[in-house]
């Protein structure tokens, strides 16, 4: 997240003297435009046949790892609603996605095809575009009523995954900052059903809805202590028994809505855990069946009870599989293949599976990965390539590259048929606003996007060989008990910083650790440090820009505010940066335009604060007021636009105001970041406007 800028608001000096007037900015926030519907043409194109009215509950469980379910073997926990749908219907014992990250997975589950055809190649930076066609858009196409419940910030719309649904839901609850990341399972199940009994009984048209769990993500939500007794230490297994509890509930509601004849149910993850295997402690750097292998079960009409599939499953062959037990077929574009026929054990094209991880390339500036997957095999083409033995090596432990050329070359081989000869690709993310890389930090992912053009080739560190580097970041994550947590992270951090300076994540986070305990020097020179390591990201040069700024040199914070501001357009937290730099450089007239440039982007409060201060310099305490109204308008709780309207009030004489808009500040005004003004304005309080006897 972008820190905070202190602004100066200088009317008279009595005011001066007393306040020292500062305002501080709030973080950049984008709502970009979420894709919706495709056209009619491709969506006649997308399916073949006649398609049968049934009722649809698709279930996607974030980061829940196959192993750590009952009905696949773990004895430890109590999943009765997921062990329920395999005993009614089908389980694959050998599923798998094709990226271990949220945002790539479910693309490749909606649309049928690989991520290098879907173009989502990360969390965060990537758009599901309306080229591809997904399974909601062509249900509601052929007249399925489709509603999705989402429960993370990491799907909200903007990332191009509302497409093909009437109603989206995605609005998280309200958090310290405004809205939360994350909502609970019972949350988004109530929800739903909420949903669901607007439903006709006797369903026509037939629905699809999706729901979205995150509850087994970190960081963790606490679950209700009922399930922290039932496993204690162990918030993982705690959450996903939690999880299945709210899917029972949901699911018994259902049926009373729709009959199971008519009812389709699917349950799979999107990537697994690895929980600390092969030095990874969450997903999205390795490419193991830790996070690869998922679960995936199914029932409802079309699909035999009790049956368990060892044939391996695809997340791509959702799509033609779903498709096919409604009557239809999916278009040529899918990659997939429907897994009906292996029902009853008949073969079916699924042998080879494509994987792939960006996120070590585009998060850590690692080497990215590549791989194929067998239910025998996996081959990760990496600096130093790896073969695993699936059969007699589990647990992926030993690389056996070189004692099996045959093997390597034949699955070396597919890998070069699905990404060409080269192996080299150039990938263009969306540079992403501070407020969505602060959002998925807050989620657990370890920074964000530095880059917008990369070549996804092995070159680059080899992720295996970081991870000391994982490791430490992981303990700055959760530092021990009884150290002080700000100043242990900051000696991890250098630690990493020191072992791989041209980590951009680390920088991000080392940064923020700096700004969380007012280090603004050593910020400043980690920023500069960043660029000298070619991490070159709008966010380190936003920084730089607020660093300066706050140091009083508006020259300096303009020359990287601007360079940020070209790199990411629509990011309205840099943009009112630029303008706050230009108003303290007294370029009024090029101050005005970028904040009135932010606020073109979405009602954003600190160019309304930006465009007080302005007219304020210019005399115009109209303008100036109508600004500050505006801002607290829109957020009452705003310190920043109550410390500004109550300085303009006591300056203009309306002693009424600034009591009320001083005392809304001292109510909601960060002790940190305003104990240098606190004071002063309750003394203000206590003197000229205090209230006459």
């Amino acid at each position: 997240m972008q820190s905070r800028t202190r602004r100066v608001f200088l009317v008279g000096c009595c005011t001066v003297a007393l306040l020292g007037a500062v305002a501080c900015k709030s973080s950049a926030k984008k709502e970009a435009a979420g894709m919706t519907g495709n056209p009619a043409t491709r969506q006649a194109e997308a399916l073949n046949g006649t398609l049968k009215p049934t009722n649809i509950v698709f279930i996607t469980l974030d980061t829940v790892r196959a192993d750590h379910l009952h009905c696949y073997g773990y004895a430890k926990i109590k999943t009765p609603t997921i062990d329920a749908l395999a005993k009614n219907g089908v389980l694959f014992e050998k599923a798998v996605a094709q990226a271990p990250l949220t945002l790539p997975s479910h693309a490749s589950m909606f649309t049928g095809t690989n991520p290098n055809v879907h173009h989502v190649r990360d969390t965060g930076g990537f758009v599901l575009q309306p080229s591809s066609v997904t399974m909601a858009a062509i249900l509601q196409r052929h007249g399925w009523n489709t509603a999705a419940f989402i429960s993370a910030f990491v799907l909200k719309r903007e990332f191009g995954f509302n497409q093909g649904f009437s109603l989206y839901d995605d609005r998280m609850p309200g958090g310290a900052n405004g809205e939360a990341a994350t909502r609970n399972a019972g949350v988004t199940v109530d929800r739903a059903l909420a949903w669901l009994n607007t439903q006709p009984t006797q369903s026509a048209p037939p629905f699809f809805v999706w729901l979205h769990f995150y509850d087994a993500h970190q960081p963790y939500m606490a679950p209700p202590v009922e399930f922290q007794r039932q496993y204690p230490g162990d918030t993982y297994d705690a959450a996903i028994a939690y999880i299945d509890r709210q899917l029972g509930r949901f699911l018994d509601a259902v049926k009373k809505k729709s009959p199971a004849q008519k009812t389709l149910i699917v349950v799979l993850s999107d990537h697994g855990e690895s929980l600390g295997d092969h030095g990874e402690y969450q997903h999205g750097i390795f490419l193991y069946d830790s996070t690869v292998r998922i679960a995936w079960v199914m029932s409802g009409p079309g699909i035999p009870a009790g049956v368990r599939v060892s044939q391996q499953a695809r997340t791509i062959d959702l799509l033609p599989t779903v498709l096919d037990l409604l009557g239809g077929k999916p278009s040529s574009a899918v990659q997939g293949t429907s897994l009906v026929p292996a029902f009853s054990g008949k073969p079916v094209a699924t042998e080879y599976s494509y994987e792939e991880t960006m996120y070590p390339k585009f998060i850590m500036n690692w080497a990215s990965l590549r791989g194929i997957h067998t239910a025998d095999w996996m081959y990760v083409r990496a600096p130093r390539p790896e073969l695993y033995d699936l059969k007699n090596d589990p647990g992926e432990l030993h690389n056996v590259i070189d004692a099996h050329p045959k093997e390597y070359r034949e699955l070396d081989k597919q890998l070069k048929l699905l990404i060409g000869n080269s192996g080299t690709e150039e990938v263009v993310s969306q540079q992403m606003d501070q407020q969505t890389m602060a959002r998925l930090r807050s989620l657990g992912y370890l920074g964000g996007s530095s880059q917008q053009s990369v070549s996804l080739n092995s070159a680059g560190p080899d992720p295996k060989d970081q991870v000391e580097i994982l490791k430490l970041l992981h303990e700055a994550k959760d530092p021990p008990a009884g150290a002080e947590p700000s100043a242990r992270r900051i000696e991890l951090y250098k630690e990493a910083l020191a072992k791989d300076p041209s980590n951009p994540s680390i920088y991000y986070d080392l940064g923020d650790e700096y700004q969380k305990t007012g280090q603004n020097e050593a910020n400043l020179q980690l920023c500069l440090d960043a660029l000298h390591h070619g991490v070159t990201g709008s966010m380190i040069l936003s920084r730089l820009g607020q660093l300066y700024l706050g140091k009083g040199d508006a020259k300096q914070a303009i020359a990287y505010y601007e360079p940020a501001v070209q790199l990411d357009p629509i990011d309205v937290g840099t943009i009112d940066g630029l303008g706050s730099a230009y108003s303290a450089n007294g370029q009024l007239a090029e101050a005005t335009r970028e904040f009135q440039r932010a606020l073109a982007i979405e009602p954003y409060i600190p160019a309304y604060n930006g465009l007080g201060l302005v007219a304020v310099k210019q005399h115009d305490f109209v303008a100036a007021r109508k600004n500050f109204e505006r801002a607290i308008q829109m957020d009452p709780k705003d310190a920043e636009s109550q410390l500004n309207l109550g300085v303009l009030c006591m300056q203009t004489g309306d002693a009424a105001c600034g009591r009320t808009a001083f005392h809304a500040f001292l109510a909601n005004a960060s002790p940190v970041q305003f104990k240098d003004t606190i004071p002063r304005v309750q003394y203000a309080l206590r003197t000229v406007l205090a209230e006459k006897p």
